[in-house]
């Protein structure tokens, strides 16, 4: 089954349990019944909702997602210039590596959670259409003129996935954001003066 937003005030519980490494392996010390519990509803509404702890974890991400998605287009669009609309958009996503649920559920979780589904149905990062977004304006300018707007989206949904990775797993996640908006700023910067030439 689908979780839809009428599903949405059972997700609060698994979000903040989430926040435990390795909540939703296999194995996990996490279990449905925490998450009932947490949750205050019987087992046949968590049953009616998702068909295990999978498809829960899935509704989680989404949501979770889903709000930083939201963030990173509105930063996107609040700015003029290309750019700028690239460089907000990448600031606001990098900056939710930092929040414990995003960095938990999204980063790192996921991986192990919801690769095979990528793998053996083919879906798509739910980055894609974001990234394909904020980065569509660029192909207007002189760095990018030409470019191939799907090649550009993969190679940047790499460097993101990187650089989240990075952050994530930093013993200082501050301090690791940090240096990725200094690499940020370096291939921005250079591009940039690559383009006045």
């Amino acid at each position: 089954m689908t979780a839809t937003h009428a599903d949405l005030p059972l997700l609060p519980a698994p979000t903040r349990l989430a926040r435990a490494p390795g909540a939703f392996d296999i194995d996990a010390a996490t279990s449905i019944d925490d998450i009932i519990r947490q949750a205050g509803v019987a087992r046949g509404g968590l049953y009616h909702h998702f068909s295990g702890k999978e498809a829960l974890f899935r509704a989680v991400y989404e949501t979770v997602e889903g709000g930083v998605i939201a963030r990173v287009m509105e930063a996107a669009a609040s700015q003029s210039s290309p750019w700028d609309a690239v460089r907000a958009g990448l600031s606001a996503f990098l900056d939710a590596c930092l929040e414990p649920s995003f960095r938990r559920i999204v980063v790192l979780d996921s991986i192990s959670v919801l690769q095979s589904q990528v793998l053996e149905v083919g879906i798509d990062p739910h980055e894609l259409p974001m990234l394909r977004t904020v980065l569509t304006p660029l192909l207007g300018t002189a760095s990018f003129g030409g470019m191939a707007i799907d090649a550009l989206t993969y190679v940047a949904l790499g460097g993101l996935y990187g650089a989240s990775l990075y952050i994530a797993r930093a013993s200082n996640p501050r301090a690791a954001r940090a240096e990725v908006d200094l690499v940020l700023d370096t291939l921005i910067g250079g591009l940039l003066r690559g383009a006045a030439r």
